[in-house]
Order: structure tokens, then C-alpha cells, then sequence
């Protein structure tokens, strides 16, 4: 059986907002993250991560089912952490000859399988690229070290992504194709039906019950009603839906999740477990263990873990103009090439009552947003103030404050977690903290 491995590669930089406390594939997009898809699809015993050196140590906390130090010389199944599989793409994506290839999308590897010496070739070029990523490329490198393998374009091959399967390159990207992988993960799933644990009270309206599944432990409450005739729904253990609330598929809701009365949750959405949702969300994805428990619309919005958004917190997610959102990614006030984007946050995040973030907004870790008028289009990690001012949230409150939530759902803040939030305050400390021009 061969060993699965699981990278990231140089273009993580891209989804900085979220990455802080996480590797790129343990981002979420469906009901899933992207490596619980390619673990799901791949038959493999035997997993290895590949990540950058500072998110090693919390990484191993993260998964401590999985090898950190590199598969031993044999069969392995190299897939890059950014790909969404859909369908039956990732068993095309990854065949190719018995005795190994090397799978390009341009200078970007998406794949490779490998046998003997070749194994070790491979993952060490990749643990190489993310420690000191400089000249020559990642694909030049492997040429010189693989050169008996062979090199498949993966623009030659279409039908190798026939299905749909994708390689994310920006944060916003998640949230594009959230809905696809809704359903891709319902048909891929168990499929329809009510877990005999799961509580529906009278008065509780299925449309479309053959899309809808209901995990065990599940209460649902009269009055509310699960539209499943445009995408499935899928609600997790022990998720708690009060009175009246109002959800379209696809839709994914965690495990634990509360989803408060009167709440009305659109198409394309996915709540990581233990979230508490109220108001209004359309085509959004929330990580996990994070709370928007009032009135307020969030719309094709990323939402870290940890955040909570204060009563009636809105985001706008379309210009008046009707024109491309531009957004801040990487340093730069880039064209997202899309007509929808809301909020973008890290972990953390929290915003007091009436919050208001404008269209395409980014606001990084442990930033504490308050005040009258839009805030800043881009709120560096480790801020506190709003749209009259910025200053440094210093690391010992945002600590205290972190650990303070995190105890509260019984989860403790260990002195990996601890470290990892230290690096990336010592890195964002003296960032400038002013308005991102507008485009």
C-alpha cells in the first residue's frame, strides 16, 4: 500500500489570512477541509504532511495520526494540500506509469507518484522549497533530482479534471467552489436519511427529503424548514436548530452547531463544528468553533475559527457598481475577478454590535473591530480600533483573550498554539496600520 503525502507548496503565501494556526489543507471548502477530501479519495493506509518549518510543531499537535518526517524509500502518492477533488478525478489525476511520474499544472506540481529512491527525491525537493523557497523552481529542482521520472502536463490531459477538481490559488477560491463540493461530498457521502437519534419535531417542513441527510443527536425544532431542491443538506451530529429558521442547500452544518430562531441560511454554506449562527448567511464558510449568533447578513464570506461577530454585524459582498471586488492579498490590492466577496477573517477576529465591514473586507488574527463607519479594507493581524484609527493589540491581551474563548468550549490553548500565535505577532508587530488604497 502506498504512502499517502500531502503538501504544501510555495503559493501558501496566498491564503495568509487563514494560515496562521493551520496548513493550507486543513482549510475548509464543502463539509470538509481539502485534505479530509484527498484522505477520503485516496487509497491509503499511511499518511505524511509536508509543511512549512513554522507550522511544524503545531501541525504534529494538529495531526497526530499523520508522519511529519518523510515517507521511507517506497511506494508513495504525492497530492498537492490546494486540490479540490471532485468526482472520480483524483484516482485520473493520480495514474500514470508503474514506475512513477511527475504531474504539472505549468511549474506546479499537482501530483506525483513515486517508487524507491524516487520517494525520498520527491519530499525532500518539497520540505527544501517551503524552508528556503528561492531560484531555481520547485520543477527545475525535481528535473535534476528525478530525472528518470516522467513529466505529465496536466494541460495536455484534460480529462485527468473531467469532474471538476481544481487547484485553489486564493482564499476567496473556497468560498467560489463551496457549493460544488457541497454536493460533490453528498454524493460521495452515506447519502439521504434521518439517524434514528436524531429528535424532528412536528411541524418541521423537508423539501426534497432524498437531498437531506440528519445526523444522530440532531434536535430540530417546529416551524423550521430544510429547502433541499436546489442542492443537499446536510446536518451533522448533535446540531441544535431552534424555531423558524430557514435553510437551502447546499448546505453543510457541523457537528454541535446551534443554529438560533429565526435564522436564515442560503445556498453554498458550510459551518465548521460548534458554531452558533443567527441572522442572515449566503455562500459562506466558517472554519469552526465560531460564533454569529444575532441578526446581521454575512454573505460570500471566509471566516477563521475563534471569531465571534458582535450584533447586527453585516458585511456587503457586491458594489454598487455592480464591477470585480479587489481585495488585499499578499501585500497587494488585487482583482479577485469575481462580482461577490464579503468578509474574509482570520482566527480570532471579533467585531463589536453594528460592525459594518465593507465589500471584499480582510481583517487578520486576533483583531478586535469597533466603532462607527467601514473599517479599513484591510486590517492587519494583531489590530484594534475601526475606521478612525489602528492601533497594535498587544500579544499578551490577544493571548489572554484567545485562551479565555477557547475555554469556554473546553478547549485548551496549548504551548504549541501559544508559539504559533507569538510568530505571527512578531511578524505583523510594526506592520503599518492604515487604510488599503480603493479600486
Amino acid at each position: 500500500m502506498s504512502t499517502l503525502v500531502v503538501f504544501e507548496d510555495e503559493a501558501h503565501g496566498a491564503f495568509e489570512i487563514a494560515t496562521a494556526l493551520r496548513a493550507v489543507f486543513d482549510l475548509r471548502c464543502g463539509a470538509e477541509t481539502l485534505l479530509e477530501r484527498i484522505r477520503a479519495r485516496a487509497a491509503c493506509n499511511d499518511v505524511c504532511l509536508v509543511v512549512r518549518p513554522e507550522h511544524l510543531e503545531l501541525g504534529r499537535e494538529m495531526h497526530p495520526e499523520a508522519s511529519f518526517t518523510g515517507p521511507a524509500a517506497g511506494e508513495a502518492l504525492f497530492v498537492n494540500g490546494r486540490l479540490l477533488p471532485q468526482g472520480g478525478d483524483l484516482p485520473r489525476l493520480t495514474a500514470g506509469p508503474a514506475a512513477g511520474f511527475l504531474l504539472f499544472n505549468a511549474d506546479t506540481l499537482v501530483a506525483a507518484r513515486t517508487t524507491g529512491a524516487e520517494t525520498a527525491r520527491v519530499h525532500s525537493a518539497l520540505a527544501s522549497a517551503l524552508a528556503a523557497p528561492s531560484t531555481p523552481s520547485l520543477r527545475a529542482v525535481l528535473a535534476r533530482e528525478c530525472a528518470a521520472l516522467p513529466h505529465i502536463e496536466l494541460g495536455g490531459e484534460p480529462e485527468r479534471t473531467r469532474d471538476g477538481s481544481v487547484l485553489v490559488a486564493h482564499l476567496w477560491d473556497l468560498v467560489r467552489y463551496n457549493g460544488r463540493a457541497l454536493c460533490d461530498d453528498f454524493r460521495f457521502g452515506p447519502g439521504a436519511g434521518i439517524d434514528s437519534g436524531a429528535l424532528v419535531y412536528p411541524g418541521v417542513y423537508l423539501l426534497q427529503e432524498n437531498a437531506i441527510r440528519i445526523g444522530p443527536g440532531c434536535r430540530l425544532k417546529p416551524g423550521v424548514v430544510l429547502d433541499a431542491e436546489d442542492g443537499p443538506i446536510t446536518l451533522d451530529a448533535n446540531v441544535e436548530v431552534q424555531p423558524q429558521v430557514v435553510l437551502r442547500g447546499p448546505l453543510y452544518v457541523g457537528p454541535g452547531c446551534v443554529l438560533k430562531a429565526g435564522a436564515k441560511i442560503h445556498e453554498g454554506t458550510s459551518f465548521g463544528p460548534r458554531c452558533k449562527i443567527g441572522g442572515e448567511v449566503e455562500e459562506s464558510i466558517v472554519q469552526g468553533f465560531s460564533n454569529k449568533q444575532h441578526e446581521g447578513f454575512l454573505g460570500h464570506a471566509y471566516l477563521g475559527e475563534w471569531v465571534n461577530l458582535g450584533a447586527d454585524t453585516n458585511n456587503s459582498d457586491l458594489k454598487n457598481n455592480y464591477s470585480n471586488v479587489r481585495t488585499w492579498e499578499s501585500g497587494r490590492n488585487v482583482d479577485t475577478g469575481m462580482m461577490f466577496v464579503g468578509l474574509l477573517a482570520g482566527d480570532h477576529v471579533k467585531s463589536a454590535i453594528n460592525t459594518q465591514f465593507n465589500t471584499g473586507t480582510v481583517v487578520g488574527l486576533s483583531s478586535q473591530i469597533f466603532g462607527s463607519g467601514f473599517p479599513p479594507k484591510f486590517v492587519p493581524p494583531f489590530s484594534w480600533g475601526g475606521a478612525t484609527a489602528l492601533e497594535t493589540y498587544t500579544f499578551d491581551r490577544a493571548l489572554g483573550t484567545a485562551r479565555t474563548v477557547m475555554q469556554r468550549r473546553k478547549v485548551e490553548l496549548s504551548a504549541a498554539y501559544e508559539r504559533a500565535l507569538r510568530r505571527a505577532f512578531d511578524r505583523w508587530e510594526g506592520a503599518p496600520r492604515a487604510l488599503l488604497p480603493e479600486a
